[in-house]
């Protein structure tokens, strides 16, 4: 088995991009860590807590701290929180960032999430599971006064009960799963899931270019989000069978 990947990112109809997205792989290429991580805190501010995030993680997965992966992405939320704490410290007024991450090694997969980027598992066509968003909207579909479908166009969407760089420590969800031929992960930014459906995921083909296709749906989402749209940023994985390559011999 091995892994395919795509990422793709744009800055939506704002002045400036504080998404970012990235995928970290290891010395001997058989790990990888995907990150996306939404910044917030105004001008740079939030660009800045966003890129601490994936600094932090890239310095954490090259330096060889993945043992147990759900724990090791636990700590790895926490040193990410402390780096964007760092940046207040500098500026004087606290931005932050929402994060998730997700690390696959061979026919595993685990994750851990802060904020309202989100992972999708599709497999064969259909979701298996999403994060849940920590945002008072979430709250309000999980009590069943809110549809999921109307999350994105609610007033409450950007209101976040958790993120790192807030005041309290974060405690992010963590998920694992073994994965099948051609299952795919989606990690993005809530600028992606609020104009692009599971559905529209869902119908990719089986064997897509992955970079095409997040492209692909990068521009779409931005096609609908306009002039007001916000930054948007996606990161795809998906495990195929490697071909055996047989030598004939006469």
């Amino acid at each position: 088995m091995r892994w395919r990947f795509g990422t793709a990112s744009d800055i939506g109809g704002r002045g400036e991009q504080q998404d970012r997205v990235e995928i970290i792989a290891s010395a001997d290429g058989d790990d990888y860590l995907l990150v996306v991580a939404d910044g917030m805190g105004g001008y740079q501010g939030g660009a800045r807590a966003a890129q601490a995030v994936i600094d932090t993680a890239r310095r954490f997965f090259e330096m060889g701290n993945v043992t147990d992966p759900l724990t090791s992405l636990e700590r790895l939320c926490a040193e990410s929180h402390q780096a964007v704490l760092a940046i207040g410290d500098q500026e004087g007024r606290p931005p932050g960032s929402t994060c998730v991450f997700l690390y696959v090694s061979k026919d595993e997969a685990s994750w851990a999430h802060v904020g309202d980027s989100r992972l999708y598992h599709f497999r064969k066509g259909t979701l298996l599971t999403r994060t849940l968003d920590h945002s008072m909207v979430q709250v309000l579909v999980a009590r069943g006064e809110m549809a999921e479908a109307d999350m994105a166009n609610s007033p409450l969407q950007n209101q976040l009960y958790m993120r790192l760089g807030g005041k309290q420590s974060p405690r992010p969800e963590l998920g694992a799963a073994e994965v099948q031929e051609g299952d795919l992960f989606v990690l993005c930014s809530d600028g992606f899931w609020e104009s692009i459906g599971p559905k529209e995921v869902e119908g990719l083909p089986s064997k897509t270019d992955l970079s095409a296709a997040a492209d692909r749906l990068v521009h779409l989402a931005k096609e609908r989000g306009g002039k007001s749209g916000d930054n948007i940023a996606v990161a795809m994985a998906q495990l195929d069978k490697v071909r055996r390559k047989f030598r004939l011999f006469s």
